[in-house]
This record gives structure tokens, C-alpha cells and sequence, in this order.
């Protein structure tokens, strides 16, 4: 059997709540070998229009130490991580008249802060969607960007697969759905490529797009990945997104159940500022107990947010797309109504915003987790503290 070469390979924690080796090759799927063990890794997706690349995967043991995919080496899963870097909406912007220049460091920072990602050496990363960002070809003035757009295997790979190689290097990876990954976008390629589940969901038309939360347990850590990509408004009742959010946080309380230690709700859309989330929250009159933190992105800037009566609310949406206004979520929170009546107060101490790309270094402590917020250079321009039921900036 002729092996191919692996065009990137990375770990990746899936819906079993397993660390899972992924690989991209040209041709056939190589094995994953570990201490103590080897294993075949299974073909998830074959090449086929728009995508040139074959989809491996296997599972890991937890445990797993010193894992291989033909040559190229792969972090191990962590126990008990104690440095998690958070970041998310990595992707150049190529839509119509909205268009970053994907070329130059300065205005798409990405493969920059993927390299000073690495440098922090994080036990794990957590990833808070959106990915693809290529959806239009871009001027023909910035030829460093043309003819790599579309939801195909060429853009994807310029959007995540090259430049995050770093990252796929430094830590084992928990990825969340973006609405950029949602079905009428780049829904096919996530769930092709990133997606935790165990094969390929089709994109169906009509169908109600999202998947069911999950969860991956470390000692002392408990993470929940929920999916809000596929909202057709972050403004507008719509009755199926509601009843989808019903069952996901349901689903989700029942995940966040088990032994001491922390647990976050992590989805890519802040809960709090999306009125099919908040309709649903209202009617089950769910506080997001027993989570510890919620961790989402989508807004393009930094915001550490206490909800009065809920976990706080902490957004890392600026890692690569152009960003926007510091405290863009905290003002809409403000803003949010049910029959006229606001439905959140903001509590104490007040929101913080921030814009600047870059990423955050969540570490352990004795009291919870310092929040590290690190510029492209990797150089810490504030630094914050999350301990239980309050999250703050000073």
C-alpha cells in the first residue's frame, strides 16, 4: 500500500468526548502511532469536488504520549489542563466590498498570532468558531489573495489548515461550530474537517442545521460545546431555533453534571445577546447552573461581562477578522427586551472591552483563572480573573 504525505494533522477532542488524531493527505490513511500502540487511521471524508484532500481520523487514549502521524509528531491529550489559550474568528474576510488584505501581517494577523499562540506553550486550545472567511474572490489589486475562496479544500487550507499549523503543533485542540461554518456557508467543509461527530453530516435543505452539545471531561475542568452557528438572526423570534435551544440546554445541564471542579458553556453566539438563546433561556428559566463560565465569540473584540443572576460571560472573538467595537456585547445585553422589560442587568464589577487582536491565556490558580490578554506579539496588555460567579478586569 502506497502511503500519502499528511498535508496537516492535529488533535482534536470529538463528540465521544475523546481526544481523536486528524489528518489531511492525498491519497491513503496512514496509522497513529503512540507509546505503547498503533492504530489505523479510518478515511472520514474522500476527495471529491472542491476538495482535493482525504479526511483520517482515529482515536487516542487518553493518555496517549509521543502520538505520530507518518513523521509528523502531535501534542498529547492533558489530564488536568492549567494553561488553556482561548481564541477565535480567525479567518480573512473576503465578502463583497468587505475585504481584508489576506497577505498582509498587519491587516489579516492570524498566522502571526497561530506562531505566538504556539509560543505560550497551552496544555489545550479552545477554538470559539468561525474559521472560513473566503466567500468571495477578493480585488484583483491584492493578488496575494486571488483564486482562494469558496467553501473548497484551497481556502480552507488558507483560511485554517496552513496557517494554524503552529497551533496543531503546540496542544491538543476543542473546536466549536461557527455561524461562518453554518450550512449556507461553510457548513459542508466543518463538517468534513472539524466537526466532533463520528462521520460526515449532511447539509440538508429545510432541516433544522445544528448539532446536539457534548462534553470533555479533565480532572478539575469540565467543558461543553453547544452549537448556536446556524441562527437565522441574532435579533428575530424564530420558534425552531428556540425549541433547538430548549433541547441544547437541557442537554447541556445534563453534561455539566458530575465530580468537583470547574465547568463552561462554550458556543460560538454569547447567549445573552441573541434573542432566540434568551427566549429559550426565559422559558426554561434556566440560569446556565452549574456552569461556572459561559465562553463564546462572534463579536470581534475581548469582553469580560457579569450577568447579575448568571455565570459570567467572556467573548475572545479577535484573532484574526477585522474587529469590532470594544463592549459591543455588553451594550446589546443592555439592550435586550422580553414584552417591553429588560431581561438582564448588567452586575458588578462592570463590563470590559477590549480591541486589539490577539488572544487570551486562561491560567490555573488557587482562586480560579487568570485571563492573560495577549496582543499578536504575544505580550500581555491587561490581565483579568475569573473565580466563581464573577469574572473581572481592574
Amino acid at each position: 500500500m502506497i502511503l500519502a504525505a499528511v498535508l496537516s494533522a492535529w488533535v482534536q477532542y470529538a463528540a465521544d468526548g475523546n481526544p481523536h488524531a486528524r489528518a489531511l493527505v492525498t491519497r491513503t490513511c496512514p496509522s497513529v502511532t503512540y507509546d505503547g500502540g498503533s492504530v489505523p487511521m479510518r478515511q472520514r471524508a474522500a476527495a471529491s469536488s472542491g476538495f482535493d484532500d482525504v479526511v483520517c481520523d482515529a482515536p487516542l487514549p487518553a493518555g496517549a504520549t509521543n502520538v505520530v502521524v507518518d513523521g509528523t509528531r502531535l501534542p498529547s491529550p492533558p489530564r488536568a489542563p492549567r494553561t488553556i489559550v482561548v481564541f477565535g474568528d480567525t479567518g480573512c474576510r473576503m465578502l463583497d466590498d468587505e475585504q481584508q488584505n489576506c497577505g498582509d501581517i498587519a491587516d489579516w494577523p492570524f498566522p502571526k498570532i497561530a506562531q505566538t499562540i504556539a509560543a505560550a506553550h497551552p496544555d489545550l486550545l479552545v477554538h470559539v468558531g468561525d474559521y472560513y472567511y473566503r466567500e468571495n474572490n477578493c480585488p484583483a489589486s491584492m493578488t496575494k489573495c486571488l483564486n482562494r475562496w469558496g467553501d473548497t479544500s484551497m481556502s480552507w487550507n488558507a483560511d485554517w489548515f496552513s496557517p494554524g499549523k503552529p497551533v496543531f503543533a503546540s496542544a491538543p485542540l476543542v473546536l466549536i461550530r461557527g455561524n461562518h461554518e453554518d450550512c449556507e456557508r461553510g457548513g459542508p467543509a466543518w463538517f468534513r474537517y472539524l466537526d466532533g461527530g463520528a462521520a460526515v453530516t449532511p447539509c440538508i435543505a429545510g432541516a433544522v442545521d445544528g448539532s446536539p452539545p457534548w462534553a470533555v471531561s479533565f480532572d478539575g475542568l469540565r467543558i461543553v460545546v453547544a452549537d448556536s452557528a446556524a441562527d437565522p438572526s441574532d435579533t428575530k423570534p424564530d420558534p425552531a431555533r428556540i425549541a433547538f435551544y430548549q433541547t441544547s440546554f437541557r442537554r447541556a445541564q445534563q453534561l455539566a453534571a458530575g465530580p468537583g471542579g470547574d465547568a463552561w458553556f462554550v458556543t460560538h453566539r454569547p447567549p445573552f445577546s441573541n434573542t432566540n438563546q434568551t427566549q429559550a433561556l426565559l422559558a426554561l428559566g434556566w440560569h446556565f447552573a452549574p456552569f461556572d463560565a459561559v465562553l463564546a465569540g462572534h463579536v470581534h473584540d475581548f469582553e469580560a461581562i457579569n450577568v447579575a443572576g448568571y455565570p459570567p460571560l467572556i467573548v475572545n472573538g479577535e484573532s484574526g477578522d477585522d474587529l469590532d467595537n470594544a463592549g459591543s456585547t455588553a451594550t446589546y445585553i443592555a439592550m435586550q427586551r422580553n414584552n417591553g422589560n429588560p431581561v438582564y442587568s448588567l452586575g458588578s464589577p462592570a463590563p470590559f472591552g477590549s480591541k486589539q487582536y490577539g488572544f487570551a491565556v486562561y491560567t490555573r490558580s488557587v482562586s480560579g483563572w487568570t485571563i492573560s490578554l495577549r496582543d499578536a506579539d504575544g505580550i500581555e496588555r491587561r490581565a483579568c480573573m475569573l473565580t466563581k460567579g464573577t469574572v473581572s478586569c481592574p
